[in-house]
């Protein structure tokens, strides 16, 4: 997948297009919910790419 950031095209990383997959399940790649979480896994939003990262890679309990 690309997207427009900044009037440049950048390729995402698998690992993103996987994670918010799995974070979005029912809803399509060209919706804002999705895009959203794209753009924020990207680190556009400000936040830390390093805390991203382990977000990505830690299970987050549904139910506690």
């Amino acid at each position: 997948m690309i997207i427009d950031y900044d009037h440049t095209q950048v390729k995402v990383p698998y690992e993103i297009l996987e994670y918010c997959d799995r974070f979005t399940y029912d809803v399509n790649r060209e919706d804002l919910q999705y895009i959203d979480c794209v753009y924020m896994n990207m680190g556009y939003y400000g936040n830390d790419s390093v805390t991203l990262h382990e977000m990505r890679k830690s299970i987050m309990p549904v139910f506690e």
